[in-house]
């Protein structure tokens, strides 16, 4: 069998969908890469061609509508989405600067249609919801329409998204989607540990982190966070400069990390929190492909 990788440009939208109680929405758009595989064993009918189809970009949201029989309103004001060859990840502030986010896995249905397997996101969590969009693509980016996204008794909401692509750069040893593993500060002589829930996805400069984690000590208040932004590695630095985030606009920037790595499955991070200004460790282990 002989694998032959092709580039082409698509853009496309699945979206995740929610509930309309529950405020959620979703997106997408990316380049296409696809993997023929070719069949070498030709019998009496010819040659048999196999296709799978990836997608794998970065991408801006430029306008997002939930509509129903002749009303309409607009949810989320920024958001920001990547895709990698497997997984794809979201993040943004809605109209009332709530934070939302989601992550999973995605692959291509029939047709022009995309379905995700949420994983974690910032209201179903880590429940195994599906989400089915009908994909247009543009020269510039995409529209993604959800056409069943939600329902409330007899009525059913539409969802449709238009996304931009963003320029990428090279592909890098982070690349792909991680689960946080352990985090902790240090104070003087102090070392604070916190159990969270926080996924990171690297992919070819950007990155989105999101989270969840305790804001008072017995862990019974809970606070959901996300930063997105662009990064580079070199050597045993990571530089990351944050465009969106959950945080005042005052305290994001840009940081520089110290990073190791324990084979190619794990890697440590630690650098200045930029809430408490306190020097921070995270583990982070990669998930499969």
């Amino acid at each position: 069998m002989k694998l032959l990788e092709i580039n082409s440009d698509f853009c496309f939208t699945p979206t995740d969908g929610y509930s309309i109680a529950s405020g959620l929405f979703n997106l997408i758009c990316m380049k296409k890469i696809l993997v023929v595989a070719v069949l070498l064993s030709c019998g009496v009918l010819g040659c048999k061609k196999v296709k799978m189809i990836s997608y794998a970009g970065v991408f801006k949201l430029n306008k997002q509508i939930i509509s129903s029989e002749g009303w309409d309103t607009i949810w989320m004001k920024e958001q920001a989405k990547i895709y990698t060859d497997r997984y794809y990840i979201y993040s943004g502030l809605s109209s009332d600067s709530d934070a939302r986010f989601g992550f999973g896995t995605y692959e291509l249905e029939a047709g022009n249609t995309v379905a995700e397997h949420n994983i974690f996101n910032s209201k179903a969590l880590d429940s195994a919801q599906i989400f089915v969009v009908h994909i247009n693509q543009s020269n510039k980016g995409f529209k993604g329409v959800v056409p069943d996204w939600a329902r409330s008794k007899n009525t059913v909401y539409k969802l449709t998204e238009d996304y931009s692509k963003v320029l990428l750069s090279g592909k890098s040893a982070l690349d792909g989607a991680w689960e946080l593993d352990k985090i902790y500060w240090v104070k003087g002589k102090d070392t604070i540990r916190q159990h969270r829930n926080q996924f990171k996805v690297f992919w070819r400069g950007h990155f989105i982190v999101i989270k969840r984690y305790p804001i008072d000590l017995i862990g019974n208040q809970l606070k959901k966070g996300f930063d997105y932004g662009t990064f580079s590695l070199s050597g045993n630095k990571l530089n990351e400069a944050e465009e969106m985030s959950d945080l005042p606009k005052y305290i994001i920037g840009k940081s520089v990390m110290q990073i190791s790595f324990n084979g190619e499955n794990e890697y440590t991070q630690t650098g200045e929190d930029p809430s408490t200004h306190d020097k921070v460790t995270e583990v982070y282990k990669r998930l499969g492909n």
